[in-house]
C-alpha cells in the first residue's frame, strides 16, 4: 500500500495536483518555478506602499514596496490567467471569502489609460462562495469573484499598503492546509520539522490514489512524545467494560434478574434524548435518576419513556423546613420502572421530612424496596443526617428485603477523610458496592447501598458522555 503512493521523483508526480510542502521556502520556489513554466502572460503587481510625509503629514506613495514579512500583504504578487491562487485575509466571512480560499485566476481587470490593475476575477473551488462580490464588470462572468486591493498598516511606523490580499497557490504549506481536503496532492516529507507535520500533510486527499509522497523518510512521521506517553498510560478498555449489564444479563443466562440503574442527570429535560439513545440506560428494569432539575407537578409528554412508568419529587415539593434549599433551583429525584412491574411508591413516610428521596415496594416479578437519594453540596452535614436516619430507621420497619438506597449524597466514598453518611449505612448493616469512581474527576459520588440481599449482586460503573456523573448499576440475581 506504501509503495503504491511513494514517488521516486517529482516527474512522476501530477502537475496539477496541490503541492504540500514543510517550509515557506519550498513553496515559494515551488511557486515560482510553476507560474514561470507554465504561463507566458505573467504580471507581476507590486504592493503599493504609502508613508507619512514628515514635512507635510500626507501619505506619500513610495516609489517601490518596502520588504514586509510573511505575515503582511505580499510585496510583489506575480500572476496570470489560469494560475492557482489562495486568499491570505478574511474578506467576508458570511460570504465564504475567508484567508485560505482556493481559486483560480479568470480575469484581471486593469484601468484602460494606465494599466493599473482594478480587481482581480477569480473562479472559486467552492463555488456556493463570494455571492456578495460578483458582476463587478459590465457583462462579465455570473461565475466570476472579484476581489479589490486590502489595505492595511506595517509594522514599520507610519506605513501602510495596499495590494491584493492572495497569493500563488501551487504550492501550500502544511500549516495551511490543516482542516482541507483535496481530491489530489503531493508531499514533500523532506524539511519535516515538528511532531503531527506529517499526518496533517499525508491526510488531506480523498483517497489513497489521490496522494503521492515525495522525499519520503519513515522518521519524519512521528507524533508528540507527551502524547504518546499519555496513550501507554491511557486505560484500556474492552467490550466487557463498556456494555457490562449486556454481558452478564448474557453470559449468565439472567433475564429474570433485576436491573438498577441510578444516574445524576445533572438536568433531565436537557439530556431526555440522550438518556433515551444511550447503549444500556433502557436494560435497567428501574431507572433511578438524581438532578433531575424538574418543576411542576405534572409529567410532560417529552419525558414519557416508552415501557417504563415515572414516579418524580421536585426539589420544591421535598423540604418543609428549610426555604432557602426549597426555594434553590435544581435538585429533584425520579424513577422509572418498567411497565412489566407490579410496584407501589410510598411518596410520603411517616416522621421523614426535608429529604430529596422516593421510596419504591417492588411487589414482582421480583422483591425489593428501593430508594433513591439527593443531597444537595449545601446541605448542613448533620442535619441532613439526622434527616436520613429517619428514613433508614421507616425502612427498616418494612417487611421487604433486599433493601438497596442509591443516588448521589456529595460524599467522596474514596477520600481517606472521615465519611459521616458511609458510616451511618454501615451502622445500620448496608453494604456499599461501588469501588471505582463516578464522576470526571474521580470521585466516588454515587454510592450503592444494600442490605439484606440472599442472591448474589454485581454492581459497577457505566459509562456516559453528557453528564459530569457516570450511571452506577446494580444487578440482583
Amino acid at each position: 500500500m506504501l509503495e503504491a503512493v511513494i514517488r521516486s521523483s517529482p516527474e512522476e508526480c501530477p502537475v496539477n495536483a496541490l503541492h504540500i510542502y514543510a517550509t515557506n521556502k519550498e513553496v515559494d520556489n515551488h511557486n515560482s518555478e510553476a507560474i514561470s513554466s507554465r504561463f507566458s502572460n505573467i504580471i507581476n503587481i507590486d504592493a503599493h506602499d504609502y508613508k507619512k510625509d514628515p514635512r507635510t503629514g500626507e501619505m506619500k506613495r513610495q516609489a517601490a514596496p518596502f520588504k514586509g514579512d510573511n505575515r503582511d500583504l505580499i510585496d510583489t504578487l506575480q500572476i496570470a490567467i489560469g494560475a492557482r491562487v489562495m486568499l491570505t485575509r478574511n474578506i467576508d466571512v458570511s460570504d465564504g471569502l475567508v484567508n485560505g480560499t482556493f481559486a483560480k485566476v479568470a480575469t484581471i481587470t486593469t484601468h484602460t489609460r494606465d494599466e493599473y490593475v482594478q480587481f482581480i476575477g477569480l473562479h472559486l473551488d467552492n463555488v456556493t462562495a463570494g455571492q456578495k462580490h460578483r458582476n463587478k464588470a459590465p457583462g462579465g462572468d455570473d461565475n466570476i469573484v472579484y476581489i479589490e486591493r486590502s489595505e492595511e498598516p506595517l509594522k514599520r511606523k507610519g506605513t501602510v499598503r495596499r495590494q491584493f490580499p492572495m497569493k500563488l497557490a501551487f504550492a501550500c504549506t502544511i500549516h495551511k492546509v490543516q482542516g482541507m481536503t483535496a481530491d489530489r496532492a503531493v508531499v514533500s516529507l523532506k524539511h519535516i520539522f515538528e511532531s503531527g507535520m506529517a499526518y496533517v500533510a499525508l491526510s488531506r486527499t480523498t483517497s489513497l490514489s489521490g496522494l503521492h509522497i515525495n522525499d519520503f523518510d519513515e522518521k519524519k512521521i512521528f507524533c508528540d512524545p507527551e502524547i504518546s506517553a499519555s496513550l501507554e498510560n491511557m486505560p484500556k478498555a474492552d467490550f466487557h467494560s463498556i456494555q457490562p449489564i449486556l454481558h452478564i444479563v448474557q453470559d449468565s443466562n439472567l433475564n429474570s434478574a433485576l436491573k438498577i440503574i441510578h444516574h445524576n442527570t445533572e438536568g433531565l429535560e436537557c439530556h431526555m434524548e440522550d438518556l433515551k439513545c444511550h447503549h444500556e440506560l433502557l436494560l435497567a428494569d428501574v431507572l433511578c435518576l438524581t438532578e433531575t432539575h424538574l418543576s411542576g407537578s405534572a409529567v410532560p409528554a417529552h419525558l414519557h419513556l416508552d415501557g417504563y412508568t415515572m414516579y418524580k419529587r421536585n426539589r420544591h415539593a421535598s423540604y418543609t423546613n428549610y426555604a432557602h434549599l426549597a426555594n434553590k433551583n435544581g435538585g429533584g429525584v425520579a424513577i422509572y420502572v418498567k411497565n412489566s412491574f407490579q410496584v407501589c411508591p410510598l411518596m410520603y413516610m411517616q416522621n421523614v421530612t426535608d429529604l430529596e428521596y422516593l421510596v419504591l415496594k417492588i411487589q414482582a416479578p421480583k422483591q425489593a424496596l428501593l430508594a433513591v437519594i439527593y443531597r444537595p453540596p449545601s446541605y448542613n452535614l448533620a442535619e441532613f443526617l439526622a434527616h436520613l436516619n429517619a428514613l433508614l430507621t421507616s425502612l427498616e420497619i418494612i417487611d421487604l428485603r433486599p433493601l438497596i438506597i442509591c443516588g448521589d449524597f456529595n460524599e467522596d466514598q474514596l477520600s481517606h477523610c472521615n465519611k459521616p453518611i458511609l458510616n451511618m449505612f454501615e451502622d445500620k448493616g448496608y453494604t456499599q458496592l461501588i469501588s471505582t469512581g463516578t464522576t470526571e474527576k474521580n470521585t466516588l459520588l454515587d454510592p450503592v447501598f444494600i442490605s439484606g440481599a440472599n442472591s448474589n449482586v454485581r454492581a459497577g460503573v457505566l459509562q456516559t458522555y453528557y453528564s459530569y456523573h457516570d450511571p452506577v448499576y446494580c444487578v440482583l440475581e
